[in-house]
């Protein structure tokens, strides 16, 4: 097959990388996920039946997806290290789990797993490249995240939506030389590294002390809301941008009120 321009939207694959260029993990996410489908499974009443749930425990934390007819995904995201020092099964552990966390269990009472058990693990990485001459990649196929703010399916879409416009301008006047798209890559990285600076900050105590417990004054609120929507895609005003600030200044004042009463301060990401 011949064309006049390659997409690379192979996803985690991430088939341009693997043929032409590399793949960074991301120091401190080596994470695993072990996840399954249960029927059955706890449903918020009404309107909030298909809200999407995190239950943190001191091993990790917990998806709860809500999915099409009686059909619940639950996933653990644990340390690599969690597993490497399990001398059971990978069942056996997702299980012990499940039980060590309570809110899952409650909620899993009387259900019954639909799916084998699934693994992914170090999913978290940078690929290069991103652009080249006559090619490009979008979503998955440029880095993924700790899955944990859902933004994989927002990065997907926007990239690929800002990928069209650069290609429809190369196509109109038959030029591709990879600079021509250095424009498209600035902007991706622009909207997908707020993401990774939050994934970092919030397995950090104080941070994430702080967001389970938001505040609309000074913006911070919504500057949050606009950076996990994916709004870093378009740009950030400097209302926004202040208002980070303020809440990342608040967090480090925070770590040092934890750390004056003894509280711990020390980043989850060891888990």
């Amino acid at each position: 097959m011949r064309a006049r321009f390659l997409v690379d939207a192979s996803g985690r694959a991430g088939l341009l990388s693997q043929q032409v260029g590399g793949r960074e993990r991301i120091p401190n996410l080596g994470k695993v996920a072990l996840f399954a489908h249960w029927g059955g499974a706890w449903r918020a009443p009404a309107r909030d039946e298909g809200n999407i749930r995190v239950y943190v425990f001191d091993d990790g934390w917990f998806w709860w997806i809500p999915l099409a007819g009686d059909r619940t995904s639950v996933g653990c995201v644990m340390h690599a290290r969690t597993m490497r020092d399990w001398h059971g099964t990978r069942e056996a552990l997702y299980h012990e789990m499940i039980r060590r966390c309570g809110r899952v269990a409650e909620g899993l009472r009387g259900a019954g797993q639909l799916t084998e058990l699934h693994s992914e693990a170090n999913f978290s990485y940078r690929n290069t490249p991103v652009v080249g001459d006559r090619f490009l990649a979008v979503g998955d196929a440029i880095a993924f995240v700790d899955p944990i703010f859902s933004g994989g399916v927002h990065i997907a879409m926007q990239s690929g939506e800002l990928a069209a416009r650069a290609i429809d301008r190369a196509l109109a006047d038959g030029q591709f030389e990879a600079r021509r798209f250095t424009g498209y890559e600035r902007s991706v990285w622009g909207g997908i590294r707020p993401f990774f600076r939050f994934i970092h900050k919030y397995y950090e105590p104080a941070f994430f002390e702080l967001f389970l417990q938001p505040k609309r004054i000074f913006g911070m609120l919504d500057a949050v809301l606009s950076v996990l929507s994916g709004g870093a895609f378009l740009g950030m005003r400097w209302r926004t941008r202040a208002s980070l600030a303020l809440l990342f200044a608040v967090a480090r004042v925070n770590v040092w009120v934890r750390r004056r009463a003894g509280r711990p301060v020390e980043s989850r990401l060891e888990w």
